[in-house]
């Protein structure tokens, strides 16, 4: 197996893997969210999970999670991609602006869904 195909194995291996933390971290989220409890009533300063052991993650413990993932997930993405592309001209300077813009797409789309996966849960405000 050549260093190209190992690189792409490996590449495709982390991205099921990150898809299989994002699902899990996901139900988690649902199921630590306070529109579990019947009791909760949504408004604007009670955001965050009521059950006891989970008091002390504050909103910031969640963004870094949803900041992590969608890096993680942007960046094999993007490696995955731009390894299948060809390119047969010789300016690097442009393929490489190319993959930068795609890896911020990728990460603003992540980012954003994520953030508004966390805000209709009420894990942040």
């Amino acid at each position: 197996m050549t260093n190209f195909q190992q690189i792409r194995h490996f590449s495709i291996f982390s991205l099921i893997f990150l898809l299989f933390l994002t699902i899990a971290t996901s139900l988690f989220a649902y199921q630590v969210s306070p529109l579990r409890d019947r009791t909760f009533i949504p408004n604007s300063a009670n955001g965050g999970s009521l059950i006891p052991w989970m008091q002390g993650v504050t909103e910031n413990h969640w963004l870094l999670l949803a900041n992590i993932i969608a890096f993680a997930l942007s960046t094999n993405l993007t490696v995955i991609i731009w390894q299948a592309r060809r390119f047969y001209h010789h300016n690097k300077w442009i393929r490489f602006s190319n993959m930068l813009v795609t890896w911020t797409i990728l990460f603003g789309t992540f980012m954003f869904t994520s953030f508004t996966y966390l805000l209709i849960q009420w894990l942040i405000d």
